[in-house]
């Protein structure tokens, strides 16, 4: 059996982006027939590829895992299962198209139960867990646990994915569960640390800081022990560190998590953890009036988010306002204009020359115009904003007439 997967960084990407386009109408049509639980699945998906397409060298690269874990399972496998469903499993992992058909045949050892049955079901999960089907990566994750309940994997696989489904209850039980089994060994060991670390980090995410600062010292105390002070895992341990500072209104201490925390993931290529640093940090100094040292923290996350083959517009055009906003108040305010620009150029393309956040920055550019005593551009951005909030309001007012003689008629 060959190993080599087909896929490439270009053929991965390419479908990432069709499969967002082809979601974000169905996601519109939720949203407006007020379909709420299809507007969830769907939202929650679509943001998991946006992410995917931003950190595309990671996404790339756990699916390449993903794949390559699969094929090794059913290479284990390979005896129970029909010569043409164990080709057709193959050809599915390995080439460039969707894995539907290997879960299914996964699926089908299922049903011999046991821990073939565990996991069977544990691949078939991870693989459409790939494919951003998450309420069908769930329902395999459960049956797994339902089958091997003592596999730690698996446990960890499904408070993962529950919790990136927000569903924070079952992926603290998923967590604590893998606590108490390796708890049990009666011996310190990573999975343990870092099952503490999961267990904090949901509490921190479920509104229960107070529970979180308890499992993250045995976590910190633990990963720092086995693994070093330099490892990025305790690197993860001190950005959450800073959040739950930062959640308590502590801002002076989560300023130092933080800080630990890029000094040791600055050294690898986890652009996910990075960009969350960098965003936390960079605000954080902006809330503690530190905006010179913002700035350059802000430059880094930017580079960051657009060198996605297709960049989160939306979290791009954030980033240039904070660089405007930091900017003005350090008094570059050249650097503000541009800065400002580029966040027009991008709200123009994503939103369209008419939308309200144009007019917004159309008028910050009057405000910093003016302190410039650039008097005719600053009257110009006025105007400009003027004039499209005028074209918003009279677009609304006539929407609501068409509304109200809908009614009438009917």
């Amino acid at each position: 059996m060959s190993e080599n997967i087909a896929l490439s960084p270009e053929s991965y990407g390419q479908r990432l982006i069709a499969q967002k386009r082809k979601l974000l109408p169905a996601l519109t049509a939720a949203i407006e027939s007020r379909d709420d639980a299809r507007r969830e699945k769907l939202q929650l998906a679509v943001t998991a590829i946006t992410e995917a397409l931003t950190f595309f060298k990671q996404s790339y690269r756990n699916e390449m895992a993903c794949r390559k874990s699969a094929l090794a399972g059913l290479g284990k496998m390979q005896n129970m299962l029909e010569k043409a469903d164990f080709d057709l499993a193959c050809v599915g992992v390995q080439a460039n198209a969707s894995t539907a058909e290997a879960e299914q045949v996964f699926d089908k050892l299922v049903a011999k139960g046991g821990k073939v049955g565990a996991f069977a079901a544990f691949h078939s999960g991870r693989l459409a867990e790939c494919r951003m089907d998450f309420s069908r990566a769930a329902i395999r994750f459960d049956k797994a646990i339902e089958l091997d309940r003592s596999n730690i994997h698996y446990l960890k696989a499904a408070g993962l994915l529950a919790r990136k489904m927000y569903q924070h209850k079952k992926a603290l039980a998923c967590f604590s569960e893998i606590d108490k089994l390796l708890t049990i060994k009666g011996e310190e060991s990573v999975e343990l640390a870092i099952a503490r670390r999961e267990i904090a980090y949901t509490t921190l995410l479920s509104g229960q800081p107070a529970q979180a600062g308890v499992y993250y010292k045995q976590a910190m105390s633990g990963l720092s022990k086995l693994l070093g002070k330099n490892d990025p895992e305790v690197g993860i341990c001190w950005f959450q560190l800073g959040l739950l500072q930062e959640s308590q209104g502590q801002y002076e201490k989560a300023e130092g998590p933080y800080k630990q925390a890029l000094a040791i993931m600055e050294k690898t290529d986890n652009d996910m953890i990075m960009a969350g640093i960098l965003d936390k940090l960079a605000r954080l100094h902006m809330e503690l009036e530190a905006e010179f040292e913002a700035v350059p923290l802000l430059e880094r996350l930017l580079k960051i988010k657009t060198k996605s083959p297709q960049p989160d517009l939306a979290g791009v055009i954030i980033i240039y306002n904070h660089l405007a906003e930091a900017s003005r108040v350090c008094g570059n305010y050249d650097r503000s204009e541009e800065f400002y620009k580029q966040a027009l150029a991008v709200t123009q393309k994503l939103r369209g020359k008419d939308h309200p956040a144009v007019g917004s920055i159309y008028q910050e550019l009057a405000k910093l115009c003016d302190r410039q005593r650039k008097k005719e551009e600053a009257k110009q951005y006025n105007e400009m904003a003027a004039a499209l909030f005028k074209r918003v309001l009279e677009a609304q007012e006539a929407a609501a007439g068409g509304q109200s003689q809908d009614r009438l008629t009917l």
